[in-house]
């Protein structure tokens, strides 16, 4: 009994001292005085959300009669006295204009493969020609651009084909000429009654008409009210040739909070976003904000490019990006200040904290952006993926972390 009793002593000690351990593993593990984070790069944007208008000069083109044959895309430049469309006085003449243009194609097709035999360089101009074709088609489709699509990949095929007709012999290709040459001026002499629907004035022409045109027009825009803006109607005069859009210079209209008109400033510029149909951030200039009605005003904006890419959009959702901020992401209470009054943050290299200059661009709810000073040498320079001392009592520079 007496021989037992220190064992058990000596037991009961290991056993609190392994406890008192593990306490204190776990303590360190979810109360860890020196946990870090990972600065990271990152942009923020100070936007302000609206719906609205797109608002063009434009004019509607007198609607042609019969089958009409339209012979510009979508977005194309005119001139004035240019033709825009020919009518036909039957559908049935239309399909042989569809024809007439299918064998002038081959006509060219079978054109060039003639110039090959004479012409060494010929293909090896052609191939080139074709990839640029194929890298313009992906980088539509991937803009969605579908009108310029349709274009590209109608002139993709034809090169493709030029250079299947350059596998056939001369002599092959001088009959198919013939043959062809011969059926497109019986389709040509077949075409009898066509009218021609020309062009007033030079513009860019747009094949589809919404019935706004003359209502969203640029002079309706003076003074624009909220309410006037909310019920706008389309004017129901739809044509079948398409419209004419005079002026390289287009707008947006759309009604924001007058709180939010009040941080904008007419004459100056900021950036407009579209929710779909034009995937690009455009530098707009303020051209209006109009008068105050019910806590709201209808701001307008205008801009000189992408005109031909804007064509088929009216009514589009949008963002105005008044101000972007691109920082180093930490949390707040990383921010420190220094002894010589610097703020900045420690940064642990190694298993010592490193004191790094940083300025806060954007303040937000737990965080902030930050950026270095200029003049900060490259071994103090904050920089993405260094480990931030997130939360510590107290820490001075070179100071081991243990």
């Amino acid at each position: 009994m007496k021989s037992s009793l220190p064992v058990k002593l000596i037991s009961l000690a290991l056993i609190l001292a392994v406890l008192a351990y593990f306490g204190m593993q776990a303590y360190q593990y979810f109360h860890d005085p020196f946990s870090t984070t990972l600065a990271y790069a990152t942009t923020l944007e100070d936007t302000v959300s609206a719906n609205g208008w797109l608002v063009r000069d434009e004019e509607i083109c007198p609607s042609g009669s019969g089958a009409l044959n339209l012979l510009h895309t979508e977005g194309e430049k005119v001139g004035k006295g240019q033709v825009l469309a020919v009518s036909y006085p039957s559908e049935d003449a239309l399909q042989k204009v569809k024809e007439l243009n299918a064998a002038q194609m081959q006509l060219q097709q079978l054109q060039f493969a003639q110039t090959f035999y004479l012409d060494a360089n010929a293909a090896l101009k052609l191939d080139s020609s074709i990839n640029q074709e194929m890298l313009a088609l992906r980088g539509q489709l991937g803009r969605s651009d579908y009108a310029a699509t349709e274009t590209a990949a109608s002139t993709l095929k034809s090169q493709i084909l030029k250079r299947d007709y350059s596998a056939a012999s001369q002599e092959e290709i001088i009959t198919r000429i013939q043959q062809t040459q011969a059926q497109v001026d019986s389709l040509t002499a077949a075409l009898t009654g066509a009218q021609e629907i020309t062009a007033k004035q030079a513009g860019i022409y747009s094949a589809v008409c919404d019935g706004y045109e003359s209502v969203l027009t640029p002079e309706a825009l003076t003074n624009m009210t909220p309410s006037a803006l909310s019920h706008i109607k389309a004017s129901g005069a739809f044509s079948n040739v398409g419209k004419l859009i005079y002026s390289n210079v287009w707008y947006y209209a759309a009604a924001i909070s007058a709180d939010d008109a009040a941080r904008l400033t007419a004459g100056g510029q900021t950036t407009l976003r579209f929710a779909k149909g034009l995937d690009l951030d455009m530098t707009v200039t303020i051209k209006s904000i109009g008068p105050e009605e019910n806590g709201q005003c209808v701001a307008v904006f205008s801009c000189d490019k992408y005109l031909s890419q804007t064509t088929l959009l009216r009514h589009q959702a949008a963002q105005m990006i008044l101000k972007s901020y691109a920082g180093l992401h930490i949390p707040a209470n990383a921010l420190r200040v220094n002894e010589e009054g610097q703020s900045g943050v420690y940064c642990l290299v190694g298993k010592t904290a490193v004191f790094k200059p940083a300025n806060v661009i954007y303040q937000g709810e737990g965080f902030c952006l930050v950026k270095a000073p200029d003049g900060v040498s490259d071994a103090d320079l904050l920089r993405p993926g260094d480990q931030v001392i997130a939360s510590a009592a107290a820490l001075t520079d070179g100071q081991v972390i243990r």
